[in-house]
């Protein structure tokens, strides 16, 4: 199994951005890196020329690049944009990830990936997926591993490659809205980037004072950080090829290696949790999606202990 690291879900900024990527690029062991701006076009710290010069940059560390676009297309600039990654893609040999259909749309005769935003939901459209041109499908965050084991049963030879997202907050849905700057009394068109103030997203409570759910701009996403690592013998038997680590602006080189040792045997799968706990500091685990449960539950694989976001 191999690791990638996601594309940065939140708004840190151009140079932060780059640091992180060289750090991911050239002080971990992960073998795939997406790159590209996934939840808000008018964040897009690297253009797509830019995006092509670091990956450029970044290619001695021998990492596969891969460009990742919207997860939600709602303008005429938006798709011109698209397209733009996509040709620019296309010329230098690196994957699209398509978070969207219109980006599936763009991108068909091209080496694709289907990215967790695309409701991959059964055979018969991991089929078609693959008929177009993906070779890679990183599974929606909700599915069951049931579900996710039957996938990769149904396909013809190996391929698509299928991917799940292992480790970090889940992102959940988009909207047209950006909830990060209602919540400051400020229109969309005037968000004076509030999203930027909050590197790991904004924590929303219950009423009850519970931590339930993340603010990141136009998306929302679960306030635990999901942790699949207890998981890992099954998601290898479910025919899992890769592991999706999503980024996370702290203890983040780290994270990778922890996982990193965890495939190679060189930890338990206890200790590794461990040390996860100690990394995500204090912060609640969840796994629930994967055991068919509510999604903020954690399941201890190791006691098959059920807790509420615990």
């Amino acid at each position: 199994m191999k690791i990638s690291i996601g594309p940065a879900l939140f708004e840190w900024g151009k140079q932060a951005l780059r640091d992180f990527y060289r750090r991911m690029a050239f002080e971990t062991p992960a073998d795939i890196l997406y790159m590209g701006e996934v939840v808000c076009s008018k964040r897009n710290n690297l253009d797509p020329e830019e995006l092509v010069a670091f990956a450029r940059e970044l290619q001695p560390s021998g990492k596969q690049i891969v460009f990742s676009s919207l997860g939600l297309v709602m303008t005429e600039g938006e798709l011109a944009t698209m397209r733009r990654l996509a040709a620019l893609a296309r010329e230098e040999g690196i994957w699209l990830e398509a978070n969207d259909l219109a980006g599936l749309a763009i991108g068909e005769g091209q080496p694709l990936a289907a990215g967790p935003h695309i409701t991959t939901y059964n055979t018969d459209t991991l089929a078609m997926l693959a008929e177009i041109g993906v070779k890679r499908a990183a599974l929606p965050v909700e599915l069951p591993l049931t579900s996710i084991a039957a996938l990769a049963a149904s396909r013809s030879g190996g391929a698509p490659e299928i991917e799940v997202f292992a480790h970090g907050k889940l992102p959940l849905t988009f909207s047209a809205r950006c909830y990060t700057a209602r919540a400051f009394h400020l229109p969309k068109s005037n968000c004076q980037y509030r999203c930027g103030d909050f590197p790991d997203g904004m924590t929303m409570s219950t009423q009850e004072g519970m931590e339930l759910l993340t603010l990141n701009g136009v998306e929302t996403m679960s306030d635990a950080v999901f942790c699949g690592l207890g998981d890992l013998e099954a998601l290898r038997k479910a025919g899992v090829d890769i592991l999706r680590l999503s980024p996370q602006s702290r203890n983040m080189k780290e994270i990778v290696e922890v996982w990193h040792q965890r495939l190679l045997g060189r930890l338990d799968g206890a200790e590794a949790l461990a040390r996860l706990r100690e990394l995500n500091e204090g912060r609640a685990f969840c796994n629930g999606y994967l055991h068919g449960r509510a999604g903020l539950d954690f399941i201890d694989a190791s006691r098959q202990q059920a807790t509420w976001g615990l």
